[in-house]
């Protein structure tokens, strides 16, 4: 009965100091779920896959980082802690992946302007006479150097034959290959005998030809063909004829050959040059003459004395005025007298017992003898 007896107040005042206790449980538990955001990272550090996929960060919980596509880890610890709803600085030290040197092939060099590290491109070059087959670039990437290049040996295509020729070549020609050419007989080639395949794939010149050997209408001044007709072709032949007053050098005939004509004849003018007598000379020729005229009145005379034409001196002058009075004494006065400007004297004179004298004057005319002869037979 005692118990019912409480009053309300002291109910009231036993209620109000066990409500902290019946809260306790649950501020303790309230406590003990603080999390932390969803990281976030930038730079060179991603999460890692396994954390990537959780959907919370409880207080004390960790959470694994990595390096980012292309770079490695150089130091530092791989995770970060929450601590009262705060992530931990991420310490993890990641660098470039180092692709390196790329492996050296045949005939083939590397340009590399940027280093080899990861994001990097170099340029593949070939030698002289090769040919780049496959990437013009690489590039580092998380695999190593990406695509693939050869350098093989530069080709040129196979040339035609030639008409009337003949060719001389490899079956697959290649860079510093030479392919040579000939012609056929009775045929000249015109352009270069061998053509070579160049670096780029193609030959040095273009391809000769075989042409028939044709020569050109042969000319021998002062003179004609007498024999052969164009078109002069290989071995054909032309003869020729100096023109009158005309003497030829050389064989009358030229034969048309790979190089054009043989030897040509040559017409050269005919001159007779006077030759310069001495005084002596002269002056014995013209006594002896014209003694011989002086002696001979009678028949025609079998034998002939001929004088060469001679240049005459002062002296000779005189000599032929002495045989010019001579004759026009021996001959009644029908004498054959000199022109004052005659150079030149021919004297055909009978011998002795003869009856009969020719005689015979020749003037030199420009240097050039022009034969103006008089014959006269005078009987005693």
């Amino acid at each position: 009965m005692q118990l019912k007896t409480m009053n309300q107040s002291q109910i009231t005042m036993t209620s109000v100091k066990a409500w902290p206790l019946l809260l306790l449980p649950f501020s303790l538990v309230s406590m003990g779920k603080a999390e932390c955001p969803f990281p976030v990272l930038s730079g060179t550090v991603v999460l890692s896959s396994a954390s990537i996929l959780k959907n919370s960060f409880s207080d004390n919980s960790e959470a694994f980082v990595e390096c980012a596509k292309g770079y490695t880890r150089d130091k530092g610890p791989t995770s970060i802690s929450c601590v009262n709803g705060v992530w931990s600085p991420v310490e993890l030290i990641c660098k470039k992946i180092d692709c390196g040197q790329p492996k050296l092939l045949p005939h083939m060099t590397y340009s590399i302007p940027d280093g080899t590290l990861f994001g990097a491109y170099i340029q593949p070059k070939c030698e002289t006479g090769y040919d780049l087959e496959g990437s013009n670039y690489r590039q580092c990437l998380v695999t190593g150097w990406s695509g693939k290049a050869e350098c093989i040996l530069t080709e040129c295509e196979y040339p035609d034959p030639i008409e009337n020729g003949k060719m001389v070549a490899p079956r697959q020609p290649v860079f510093n290959d030479v392919i040579t050419y000939s012609c056929d007989d009775n045929y000249t080639l015109v352009g270069n005998s061998s053509i070579t395949c160049g670096e780029y794939g193609e030959y040095s010149s273009p391809r000769p030809k075989c042409i028939a050997i044709e020569c050109s209408v042969p000319e021998v001044r002062f003179g004609n063909r007498t024999e052969g007709n164009p078109p002069f072709f290989y071995k054909s032949e032309a003869t020729f004829e100096c023109w009158p007053g005309y003497s030829m050098k050389g064989l009358a005939t030229s034969v048309c050959e790979k190089s054009g004509w043989s030897a040509l004849p040559v017409c050269d003018e005919v001159i007779i040059t006077p030759t310069k007598a001495s005084t002596t000379t002269n002056i014995a020729t013209t006594t002896d003459m014209t003694t011989a005229s002086t002696r001979s009145h009678g028949g025609l005379g079998a034998k002939l004395f001929i004088i060469t034409p001679t240049k005459s001196s002062t002296t000779t002058n005189k000599a032929t005025t002495d045989m010019t009075t001579a004759s026009t004494r021996s001959h009644g006065g029908l004498g054959a007298n000199l022109s004052a400007g005659a150079s030149t004297v021919g004297i055909i004179a009978a011998s002795a017992g003869a009856s009969t004298v020719g005689i015979i004057t020749a003037c030199a005319s420009a240097g050039v003898i022009i034969a103006a002869c008089e014959y006269m037979n005078y009987l005693d």
